[in-house]
């Protein structure tokens, strides 16, 4: 009999229960759909736009670059070359002087009377041979006159020519006096700069005394060295062109300073060592620089380019485009069906405009330049649309790249219309701070009111 006298609102609690059972399992079958919609859209990912770059076959120069040293064309070491006190210096230490410019006194007293003193022996030389010509004069005409004997005149002849001897040798010592005195100046064989100074004025010097030593800067020389290998592309390309090619940038050398600047004016490879050094295996070579400013330093180490050979129907791509597979060097290029391949590839040589490939790649072959780090093999590409049309690739048109654009979006908004279907619903929406809401909300108040 209680149970004729439950109150309505008691009565409707059960079917409130069944409600809330079949609504919770409607939200779990909403969130399982649309995990699974995302789960579809992450494996079906969109084609990734690349920047690509056509490789062509053509020729190129191949560079490269060696350390160096720079040394002076000339060094010569100023000497003493008579004994005497050093008077004077007559220039700045570490200053740049002329050929011929006057650097050093040393004391010329002893040598200009060594000079006067031959002067005159070799006046007396010339009277004694002018008496003996005056005699041999008279000689001669008493033999022609039969008054003396064949020996006398012999005699008189024999005279004459000693005196002219003496006067000769006379005249000898005099040049040597005069070359010794002029040794008392000491001029600069050359134009270049001083070195610091080897001897004070005041100080006692003998022949071989060393005053200073000047290296001429202009111009100057940039020695370096080529690994074997290096050496023997080199003579290969040479001996190809023929050694006295007309080609000026096969013997031209680019200076490198240590800030990574060019030097301004090009070098000039004039030597080449034949031989191989065995300690170190390489060759020497040699550049000459002109250096009018003076900017190249003996001593300074610098960088020498040059180029090695020059390569016909050579295949070069970006640096960029090429990076370590699991086990080789590899690069990425677009295939015909838009998918991107990876290709192993040996490499060649550094060059301008990136890297030479000996291997595995063909002129035409579309490399992917960009985006590598997303790449994965046989992922669906896409060419962006300037440089399909720069590299030389196919290019679509506007209208399917934009139709293209406007389908990704629709199907986009597709997607999250799906996803959202079942949950953009007032009936249905959950927030962390609001009470779930339930169909039909009026309903269920009033019920909720009435068991209260």
């Amino acid at each position: 009999m209680r149970d004729l006298f439950v109150s309505p609102a008691r009565r409707v609690g059960p079917l409130r229960c069944a409600c809330l059972l079949l609504l919770v399992a409607a939200l779990a079958g909403c969130g399982s759909d649309g995990g699974g919609q995302q789960a579809g859209a992450q494996q079906q990912k969109p084609a990734l736009p690349v920047d690509i770059k056509t490789v062509q076959a053509h020729s190129v120069d191949v560079f490269s670059e060696y350390p160096g040293r720079v040394e002076g064309k000339r060094t010569v070491q100023v000497l003493a070359r008579v004994e005497g006190i050093l008077e004077k210096r007559l220039y700045e230490e570490g200053q740049i002087v002329k050929n011929g410019q006057l650097l050093y006194t040393i004391d010329p007293k002893p040598f200009q009377a060594t000079v006067n003193q031959r002067k005159a022996e070799r006046a007396s030389a010339r009277a004694s041979l002018d008496q003996a010509q005056r005699q041999w004069k008279r000689v001669r005409q008493l033999y022609k006159a039969d008054a003396i004997s064949e020996a006398e005149r012999d005699q008189g002849l024999s005279e004459l020519e000693t005196s002219r001897a003496a006067v000769q040798q006379a005249q000898a010592n005099l040049d040597s006096a005069e070359i010794d005195l002029g040794y008392t100046k000491v001029h600069a064989p050359l134009t270049g700069v001083t070195s610091l100074r080897e001897t004070d004025e005041g100080s006692l010097v003998s022949n071989g005394t060393r005053l200073t030593t000047i290296t001429q800067l202009d111009p100057v020389y940039v020695l370096f060295a080529l690994p074997e290998d290096d050496a023997i592309a080199r003579n290969k390309a040479l001996s190809l062109m023929g050694a006295e090619t007309a080609d000026d940038k096969t013997r031209e050398a680019t200076i490198i300073l240590p800030n990574g600047d060019e030097f301004p004016v090009k070098g000039v490879v004039d030597f080449t060592q034949s031989t191989i050094n065995p300690d170190t295996g390489t060759v020497q070579l040699r550049a000459s620089v002109e250096n009018a400013g003076n900017a190249l330093m003996p001593g300074r180490y610098v960088r020498t380019r040059i180029r090695l050979e020059t390569r016909q129907d050579a295949l070069v791509v970006p640096n960029i485009a090429i990076s370590d597979g699991r086990q080789s060097t590899q690069v990425y290029i677009v295939s015909d069906d838009n998918k991107a391949k990876a290709v192993e590839v040996e490499l060649g040589p550094n060059v301008a405009d990136g890297r030479i490939i000996n291997k595995g790649l063909s002129a035409g072959d579309r490399v992917i330049v960009s985006g590598l780090g997303q790449i994965q093999p046989d992922a669906d590409v896409k060419i962006k649309q300037g440089d399909a049309g720069k590299d030389g690739a196919p290019a679509g048109n506007d209208s399917n790249s934009q139709g293209s654009k406007m389908g990704s979006n629709e199907r986009s908004a597709d997607d999250s219309s799906a996803l959202l279907a079942g949950i953009d619903q007032p009936s249905l929406r959950l927030s962390p701070r609001a009470d779930l809401q339930l169909p039909y909300p009026n309903a269920y108040a009033a019920n909720r009111d009435q068991d209260r």
